[in-house]
């Protein structure tokens, strides 16, 4: 029989030597992590972004925090690929095109006609960022 002993992955932080900046990141680092966690059961609502803003939060400020997301059950992974790599999941990168297009799709028929410029204006962003996600490297 083998031990298996969990994986910890140690990254290297960038922590203010001021107070006030590090409890602002971590109070930001939170908020981020609750906008992500909401966005785990909302739909519109995205939770990669606000995870990944929580980890660079924390890693200006806390240890402990930082660590704790990067080696998260279920969040951890995606932190390390993206510190490490800037790397995320091919089906990531499908999952979020498809969604941003029904979206925007969505816009499209719902706004009124005086107002289908905004409409154009969020295809234009998300085709944007549809573009930026399919340029960087996949995640194993």
């Amino acid at each position: 029989m083998t031990d298996k002993k969990a994986f910890y992955y140690r990254p290297k932080t960038n922590q203010s030597n001021r107070p006030t900046v590090r409890w602002t990141f971590v109070i930001l680092g939170w908020l981020f992590f609750v906008l992500g966690i909401i966005g785990v059961v909302l739909p519109v609502m995205p939770t990669a972004p606000f995870i990944l803003l929580a980890a660079g939060c924390w890693a200006r400020s806390s240890r402990r925090f930082h660590f704790w997301l990067i080696n998260h059950k279920y969040f951890g992974k995606f932190v390390r690929d993206w510190e490490k790599n800037h790397a995320v999941p091919l089906y990531a990168k499908w999952l979020g095109t498809i969604m941003m297009a029904l979206s925007t799709t969505m816009l499209f028929f719902r706004l009124p006609d005086k107002n289908l410029w905004i409409a154009w204006v969020i295809a234009a962003v998300c085709s944007g960022v549809a573009i930026y996600l399919f340029r960087l490297p996949n995640a194993k």
